[in-house]
């Protein structure tokens, strides 16, 4: 009796089934896929649902940042005033990190210098510098940056390669201790006045230094007792620099300076001096100012005080190139900034060096004269219209720059100081080049080997 009941249930399953599949033969709407389709149509809104719910829910606060310090030491007359460093760091990385707050401390200050900081134990968590960066080093406070770029994921291809070259050469060392965070630029000022005087075309860019000798000296004259000078190319070593010429053998340890490439730059500048008959003790910029020189070889950190200047009318062009070096201006001459070994906020610090480097900030700066140090080319071309739309002050920008030159040493005076020296000699006294370099060649190798006997 129980299997007949189990055969009879059996039966009416499989009838019910298969009136089920008829049914769904019969139906023009019904198709294979409509089951799955429903299926599917219930899967999503169960997920919306799920996804509403969890949208409606409490969502977890992030965990706050404790409130963080961090402290720069930097030069105030150089590197940024009290003004400029609300503007362009503490302002914008309030902005950014609410929680990090800036301490700025001037080394310029009496009892602020790095080596005396460091012995009250009163150690910076930035530091800031132009050339050299050898300081930090020897007064053992440097780090190596390249870790924080990397786990920060920071991109250094967005800098210019000759600043972060620049930056080991001038630390001596094969990593980056310090970020480059603007650039000092050369170019050629001009004075209208004088040109409009004497009827002489201004100077246009991509000029050689043989075309401004030219120029020069078409406005070179004594008028009514007043003595007009052509142009003022500023010192011989800018013509080193340029060139990217030696200063010392790192490998012997000795001088260069008697050399064919010496030799040639010290007939160029020479005879940039001597074709107007002026002497290098002639003030640049007072001479400039003044209306006594038509041109003058200036850094951007010139043009803040040039502006002051009231009823002066100039303008400016591309800073004159050697064909030993095409397109190239002059060297890198870069602020950079540093994080100190032993600060205990590392990762604020470099947080703090990336707003500074974000193209916001390096944008108004470049609208402000301080060079950007990123390839940017829409920062590059903002340069100097927040100062004056009307000039040429883009020029600034427009050169290629060369790679700073090793001196190896912390040398007082500097090789540059003695090179300048014997170029004096030359220009004002009459000294023979050859002699002159051969001089200025045993002073840097006597110094060398001072520095190596301490």
């Amino acid at each position: 009796m129980r299997r007949n009941i189990r055969n009879q249930a059996s039966i009416l399953c499989i009838l019910a089934l298969t009136l089920t599949m008829m049914a769904s033969c019969g139906n023009p709407s019904a198709s294979p896929g409509s089951d799955q389709a429903a299926t599917a149509d219930q899967g999503a809104k169960s997920a919306a649902t799920s996804a509403q719910k969890q949208a409606e829910a409490p969502k977890e606060q992030a965990k706050p940042h404790d409130p963080v310090t961090v402290t720069m030491a930097m030069r105030a007359s150089s590197m940024f005033n009290e003004e400029e460093f609300k503007r362009y760091l503490a302002d914008p990385v309030s902005k950014k990190y609410p929680y990090i707050t800036l301490n700025y401390i001037d080394i310029g200050q009496k009892g602020n210098s790095y080596p005396e900081l460091i012995a009250a134990k009163n150690i910076p968590d930035i530091y800031t510098s132009h050339f050299p960066l050898t300081d930090f080093p020897a007064l053992g406070v440097d780090y190596n940056m390249e870790e924080l770029v990397k786990k920060h994921n920071f991109d250094l291809s967005r800098i210019q390669p000759e600043f972060i070259e620049s930056a080991k050469i001038a630390a001596n060392t094969d990593h980056l201790i310090a970020m480059p965070v603007y650039n000092l630029p050369y170019a050629l000022l001009y004075n209208k006045a004088i040109f409009d005087k004497f009827a002489v075309p201004y100077p246009k860019d991509g000029m050689t230094w043989k075309d401004a000798q030219d120029l020069a000296v078409k406005l070179t004259r004594n008028v009514d007792g007043v003595q007009y000078y052509g142009m003022h190319p500023d010192s011989v070593f800018r013509g080193a620099y340029q060139l990217g010429l030696p200063f010392i053998d790192a490998v012997n340890d000795k001088a260069v300076f008697q050399t064919d490439g010496w030799k040639n730059l010290f007939i160029l500048w020479s005879g940039l001096f001597k074709a107007q008959g002026m002497e290098t003790t002639v003030n640049l910029m007072k001479g400039f100012t003044n209306g006594q020189i038509a041109m003058i070889s200036a850094t951007s950190f010139n043009l803040v005080p040039l502006l002051k200047v009231k009823d002066f009318d100039w303008d400016v062009t591309q800073y004159p190139t050697n064909p030993l070096a095409p397109g190239v201006g002059q060297r890198v001459d870069a602020g950079y900034m540093g994080i100190t070994a032993q600060s205990k906020v590392k990762d604020e610090a470099f947080d703090v060096l990336t707003v500074l480097l974000s193209d916001e900030v390096q944008t108004d700066m470049s609208r402000n004269t301080r060079m950007s140090t990123l390839k940017n080319a829409q920062i590059q071309n903002q340069y100097g219209k927040a100062i004056d739309e009307k000039k040429n002050l883009v020029a600034f920008t427009k050169p290629k720059l060369s790679v700073l030159v090793s001196f190896k040493y912390n040398f007082n005076p500097n090789p540059a100081v003695m090179i300048f020296t014997a170029f004096n000699d030359v220009v004002n006294k009459g000294k023979d080049i050859n002699t002159a370099l051969r001089e200025a060649d045993e002073v840097m190798t006597k110094a060398i080997q001072e520095i190596k006997s301490r």
